[in-house]
């Protein structure tokens, strides 16, 4: 279940590092650390889409990303919140470490 959205941040972070080159790493970073220290279900989601929209609106940046649908018709309590930001988390953070910019 969690894989799709594994996929999806890993997706988002390829994306920013290719759409935005001479500074998708330090976008992709500070992506990374504003959501990491959220520990509510409705913060997290609230920074990661603020945080999203602001790169896709921003005429600076740019990037063509949007929010996987399922983030918002779920209710995410306890572990499964957990399972969630992990897997978002980890996409995003094997993004940064690939260095294959397909």
């Amino acid at each position: 279940m969690y894989d799709k959205f594994f996929n999806w941040a890993f997706s988002i972070g390829m994306t920013i590092k290719k759409e935005a080159p001479e500074k998708g790493e330090d976008l992709l970073r500070r992506l990374i650390f504003s959501i990491r220290a959220e520990e509510t279900p409705g913060r997290f989601l609230d920074k990661l889409s603020e945080t999203i929209t602001e790169y896709k609106t921003n005429r600076n940046i740019g990037v063509e990303i949007g929010l996987h649908p399922e983030l918002y018709s779920q209710t995410w309590v306890a572990d499964k919140f957990y399972y969630l930001k992990s897997s978002i988390l980890t996409g995003l953070v094997n993004a940064l470490g690939s260095s294959d910019k397909k």
